[in-house]
């Protein structure tokens, strides 16, 4: 397998929540050993999938008070940015916007790693920021839930404003200042399941450390019929 592979298999176990610590301990030290192999998309990749294990580990630290896999791959993470960074004048939006969420996430659930990292790194998380780079995740029918459920919210007088840009997120409702409903369509969750995605556990937890309450407001649920 070479390097490219080996952290595409990284990003997808990551991303598919699957919970194997000495599988992810063994490839990170290998991508750590390779990282000049790799080329900027995988290595920002592999960043942001690192994101994702601690996200849907939410709650479990070490004894340092560090979410796994930053309590032991701090290394990895710098070394990937590394490789970012040295070829960033060719990063794609989606890598843009990646560095967008590990800068986030960093600063607000991380601290100490993202005040060690090298001023070089800020810099290009720094230029990254500037990047209007939003994702909009709807499909069809969750558009379709949104205005629905807008338009019952304005019916009883709850006052709320739809589609609130915040950095690289599209907040799908917001009442007040702190309180956000996600109108959860099916790409929040793994097929056929309820079981939401690493991503959408990962913008919840970046929501909440801005202070925000997140409510959830499902497809399934939206589409039960009344009793």
């Amino acid at each position: 397998m070479n390097v490219s592979q080996l952290a595409t298999a990284f990003a997808t176990f990551a991303q598919m929540r699957i919970r194997h610590p000495k599988w992810f301990d063994t490839v990170l030290f290998e991508l750590f050993r390779r990282q000049h192999e790799l080329g900027e998309k995988d290595a920002t990749n592999v960043a942001y999938a690192m994101l994702l294990l601690a996200a849907a580990d939410a709650g479990k630290t070490s004894l340092e008070g560090v979410l796994y896999p930053f309590d032991k791959h701090q290394g990895v993470l710098y070394s990937m940015l590394g490789v970012t960074n040295e070829n960033r004048r060719n990063l794609s939006y989606p890598a843009v916007y990646q560095l967008q969420l590990v800068e986030l996430y960093l600063r607000l659930m991380v601290p100490t790693v993202y005040e060690e990292m090298r001023p070089e790194l800020k810099s290009m998380f720094a230029k990254a920021r500037k990047v209007s780079v939003v994702v909009d995740d709807y499909m069809q029918n969750s558009s379709k839930m949104h205005r629905r459920i807008s338009q019952w919210f304005a019916r009883v007088g709850l006052h709320h404003r739809s589609e609130v840009f915040l950095g690289p997120f599209m907040l799908d409702m917001v009442i007040g200042e702190k309180v956000v409903v996600e109108i959860d369509g099916p790409t929040h969750f793994y097929r056929d399941t309820n079981s939401r995605t690493s991503s959408s556990l990962l913008k919840d937890s970046i929501l909440n450390a801005m202070g925000f309450r997140v409510k959830h407001l499902a497809y399934q649920e939206w589409r039960q019929p009344s009793p």
